[in-house]
């Protein structure tokens, strides 16, 4: 017997195959039988309704909606399951109190955020990509996963220089130290960008754009080390 049945609903798996009118059995969590299904503790009525699996997200900028919005709307809304935040360069962690400013400012100019909600809404309560990870992990509607952002880690680690020259090989070292213990501490990547149309809310081109190729491959490269961890960039041309 299934834990809970989900029928006359109309299947798409996301395979590429045709849409079918199929059942779906659900036990222990995992689904278990597509098509005919028996009996079960629970039966959720699906008629005239398309079942399929949870969309992924693969590009958001919830970073700091995450802080007061568990439900993530309107992503769940729509079946969105899974969400990856901190692309291209731009996160709330790496932070601190001397920069926490510049990065909420500069996350809500690129992206067309409201800056009086995310200044009213992101406490900047933490210093690391860990302690950010902490601070938003609590019972959230979807699966969320964060990349670690070369913007914050230049800004931290440079500060006002971040936008005006290129960093020494000691600031390199201390970006690769921050990065690496943010994907310890669970960060799903790096992200950076060289994207023309990102500017920080000076008008100024943001960190990572500073950045040249030696800076962007010593980072970038630490993932190896790292299981399951990915890469997210923009290029000039984008």
């Amino acid at each position: 017997m299934h834990d809970i049945a989900i029928r006359g609903g109309v299947v798409v798996d996301g395979t590429g195959a045709p849409a079918r009118p199929a059942d779906i059995g659900i036990s222990g969590g995992r689904v278990t039988a597509v098509g005919e299904v028996g009996l079960a503790r629970r039966t959720i009525e699906a008629d005239g309704q398309v079942v399929a699996p949870g969309f992924v997200d693969v590009h958001t900028h919830i970073d700091a909606q995450v802080c007061w919005d568990t439900t993530l709307s309107p992503s769940s809304l729509h079946g969105v399951t899974t969400m990856l935040a901190g692309n291209c360069g731009f996160t709330l962690a790496p932070i601190n109190e001397h920069e926490a400013d510049y990065l909420v400012r500069m996350l809500a100019i690129v992206e067309g955020m409201p800056l009086d909600a995310l200044q009213a809404g992101v406490a900047c309560t933490w210093t690391s990509t860990g302690e950010y990870l902490d601070h938003v992990d609590r019972g959230l509607a979807v699966n969320a996963g964060f990349m670690v952002g070369h913007s914050a880690l230049r800004r931290v680690v440079m500060r006002e220089d971040a936008t005006k020259r290129t960093a020494t090989p000691a600031e390199i070292d201390s970006m690769v130290r921050m990065l690496r213990a943010g994907l310890s501490a669970g960060g799903l990547g790096f992200s950076s960008s060289w994207g023309i149309a990102h500017s920080d809310a000076n008008g100024d081109p943001v960190p990572s754009r500073f950045a040249p190729v030696d800076e962007l491959v010593r980072l970038a490269g630490q993932c190896r080390d790292f299981a399951g961890t990915s890469l997210e960039f923009l290029p000039k041309f984008v």
